[in-house]
């Protein structure tokens, strides 16, 4: 460490939160990199304080690192004075625990979550001294891997990755190492070849198909202790999965269709991962992860258990966004019993006929009583989640939501309780691979401003209530690129040189230069996120095998089309 800040001293002292970019944190590995027989870096191409909270990442770094012969390091997208000074001195990204280049490993493993990073991860190439083309790369560079939501459509990315793993990655990655063992005096299409045999791997050179890798949630897999960021960080809690998968379908949603089937954590076994990690951390808040928490059939009781053993200590429990049909007041009481932040509920639309269409299962009766039971137990903080610009939404689906909100203050008036604070954060529709909304086109950004300024309107009189709306053209983006075909690689190429980068924030990204660079590759941004594909036509990604069947998602979106 002493080697490390003494030569980039002047680097660490010249940018901002030098923190972000030192590594030690507590809990961290040291393992000698010399003495591992394979070296993976885990990259995330996003900023420290959201590549460190990112759980996927946790699970992997621990799963690697629980192995004595491999060893995983971290790595994260510097902001751009880092990568500035980076450059200006020579200096090449390097992981964060061992110091040593990313080139010097066998393996980087890039989780990609969000669209908007695919260049990025093509600049972190760059400053690892990696060519971004997989075809330029011999056997003494890295072998490039990619997983995470984003792969479920490889095409836009499949000239800059090696392999693709495709589904649950807590026994890949470990087999990918265990085959770079084996073979690493091979050439490295031998090894690549190995390697594209493994479930749910994916080779663009070597792969015709791929089914997703389903993995079991192992109680050894789960990680009890994670690097504690040098400062705060998005999700600054001890996180616990107790369900992966969601069998609600809403039939927008990608992450409950490819994370089928549904796999739940045992009560017992969720209660003590969620002792070990607070104490091994020492943080005062805890989160129960899973697409719907309260779906959990033992929810209830292992809320009521940790309270008991976290009672006066100060530790508060955080429930992602929950299933208002599942939503109770004991639970209300449960998850409030050490404090009340905010409570976090998803309707997804305000009315019954476009719930119906997006087969969300709720009625506005549940979604009432559910924010009404919270408000009764003290909750005076709402979050609602609702989105526009689905299938076959007219105005009249845009009003219902405002009655929605009407109504719930209605409610508190005739029962004589304070109208509660409400904020909905309202997501613009994109239609994903692999749902039943997948041929399905998004609304041009004219349609979409029609129904910003008609919510605005006509929520000016609701002064308890905040409506935060998506940036519109980042949606587009993100649908344009979530169902691109192996054209885009070349977009992806010339935007990563025209200098995109972290381009997820809205400071870091100019709209008129995808536009420019778009046309440059005779791609029209607004007519491919429109682009509606007929339900006999082979799509882009159906190469990739998520273990539904394609008459199934049909069969979903003909019943949505069939409801007026």
């Amino acid at each position: 460490m002493c080697n490390f800040l003494e030569e980039y001293q002047e680097i660490l002292y010249n940018c901002e939160k030098p923190s972000r970019y030192t590594g030690g944190e507590f809990l961290s590995i040291d393992k000698n990199f010399d003495d591992k027989k394979v070296k993976m870096l885990l990259a995330f191409p996003d900023k420290y304080e959201i590549g460190i909270s990112n759980f996927g990442h946790k699970i992997l770094y621990h799963i690697i690192n629980s192995t004595d012969d491999y060893m995983a390091d971290r790595v994260y997208a510097p902001e751009e004075d880092f990568k500035k000074l980076l450059k200006e001195n020579n200096k090449l990204l390097y992981g964060l625990d061992s110091k040593k280049p990313a080139k010097e490993f066998n393996l980087i493993a890039f989780g990609l979550q969000y669209e908007l990073a695919f260049t990025t991860v093509l600049a972190m190439l760059e400053m690892s001294d990696i060519p971004v083309y997989s075809k330029d790369r011999i056997k003494e560079h890295p072998i490039i891997i990619a997983g995470g939501p984003c792969v479920f459509n490889p095409n836009p990315m499949v000239d800059f990755i090696d392999l693709f793993s495709i589904g649950d990655g807590e026994e890949v990655l470990v087999e990918l190492c265990d085959i770079y063992d084996k073979n690493k005096n091979k050439s490295r299409d031998e090894i690549l070849m190995e390697m594209a045999k493994i479930e749910g791997v994916y080779s663009p050179k070597f792969s015709k198909k791929v089914s997703k890798r389903v993995s079991p949630l192992k109680y050894e897999w789960h990680p009890t202790a994670s690097p504690i960021p040098h400062f705060a960080s998005i999700q600054d809690r001890a996180v616990v999965e107790i369900r992966r998968g969601c069998a609600r379908l809403c039939r927008f949603c990608q992450s409950a269709h490819t994370n089928l089937p549904i796999r739940e954590r045992d009560k017992e076994e969720i209660i003590d991962l969620v002792e070990k990690y607070v104490n091994n951390t020492g943080y005062d808040e805890y989160s129960l992860l899973s697409l719907s928490s309260n779906d959990h059939k033992d929810i209830e009781e292992i809320l009521q258990k940790l309270n008991v053993t976290f009672k006066d200590k100060g530790i508060n429990v955080s429930l992602p966004s929950q299933r208002a049909d599942k939503f109770s007041l004991n639970l209300a009481n449960l998850a409030g019993e050490v404090k009340k932040a905010t409570i976090t509920l998803a309707p997804e639309a305000g009315s019954q006929r476009m719930r119906d269409i997006i087969n969300k299962g709720l009625t506005e009766e549940q979604i009432i009583n559910a924010i009404l039971a919270s408000i009764k137990n003290g909750w005076n903080k709402i979050k609602l989640y609702f989105m526009i610009g689905l299938p076959k939404e007219k105005e009249s689906d845009l009003m219902a939501m405002i009655k929605l909100l009407e109504k719930v203050n209605e409610k508190c008036r005739e029962e004589g309780l304070k109208y509660p604070r409400i904020t909905c954060s309202t997501s613009i529709f994109v239609p994903k691979p692999h749902t039943p909304f997948q041929w399905c086109g998004q609304n041009s950004l004219s349609e979409i401003d029609k129904k910003i300024d008609f919510l605005k309107e006509n929520s000016k009189h609701l002064k308890n209530v905040r409506i935060n709306i998506h940036n519109k053209r980042l949606s587009q983006i993100e649908a344009f690129l979530t169902r691109g075909d192996k054209n885009l690689c070349d977009f992806i190429y010339k935007m990563y040189k025209k200098g995109g980068y972290l381009q997820s924030w809205d400071e870091n990204i100019c709209f008129e230069e995808w536009i420019d660079i778009a046309k440059e590759c005779n791609l029209d941004i607004e007519e491919l996120a429109k682009k509606e594909f007929s339900l006999d036509e082979v799509l882009p990604w159906d190469f990739i095998d998520c273990k539904l069947e394609k008459d199934f998602l049909k069969n979903g979106y003909q019943k949505a089309m069939q409801i007026e």
